[in-house]
């Protein structure tokens, strides 16, 4: 390997000493600029002729894609806040029909306690009359049964008193007069 390197400076040194030109890394070599620029252009051309359309090709077909994805996400994100909005409004509708159905149950249960209450009271007071007819009738059963008791001891008294028998129904209706002024003169004091 180092005779490959030595021989490279030999021709190097003695290919410039044989034309008298001396190597200059700074100064570049005029064939050399002209066989590079040929190159260049050869390349270039089959470059822009065969590499560009296609790479063109693909950077259209990306830039569509990705035009096709950002109009699809952007449709997707229109349906989705329409489904929010929809889906918003239906729970405003259902609170909505809670809150309605909640007072329509208490309208329901005040309307249930008002009528039972009322039913009591009017239970109430039927019962209440009832006693006090049942009341009253019974008082005047024990009335009528005291003034017959009471007819019966005056007329037996009064025979015993005067000696002798009296007529009971003479008896008796004066008895009944005479207890139904006691009970006129009591109602008047």
């Amino acid at each position: 390997m180092l005779k490959v390197i030595l021989a490279a400076e030999e021709v190097v040194e003695g290919g410039t000493e044989e034309h008298g030109e001396l190597f200059s890394p700074v100064v570049p070599v005029v064939s050399e600029l002209i066989w590079a620029a040929v190159f260049f252009t050869i390349l270039f051309l089959i470059v822009s002729k065969v590499a560009l359309p296609k790479l063109n090709k693909v950077l259209a077909d990306r830039e569509a894609a990705v035009t096709g994805q950002i109009t699809a996400a952007e449709q997707v994100r229109g349906e989705a806040d329409v489904l929010l909005a929809d889906y918003r409004a239906k729970l405003a509708d259902a609170q909505t029909e809670a809150n309605r159905i909640i007072d329509e149950g208490r309208r329901t249960a005040e309307g249930i306690v008002t009528e039972a209450r009322s039913r009591a009271e009017a239970e109430a007071q039927t019962i209440v009359q009832r006693a006090q007819g049942d009341i009253q009738a019974e008082r005047d059963r024990a009335l009528s049964t005291l003034r017959q008791t009471l007819a019966e001891l005056s007329i037996q008294v009064a025979g015993r008193i005067v000696g002798k028998s009296l007529d009971g129904d003479a008896q008796r209706s004066l008895v009944d007069s005479y207890i139904d002024e006691l009970s006129t003169t009591a109602a008047r004091n």
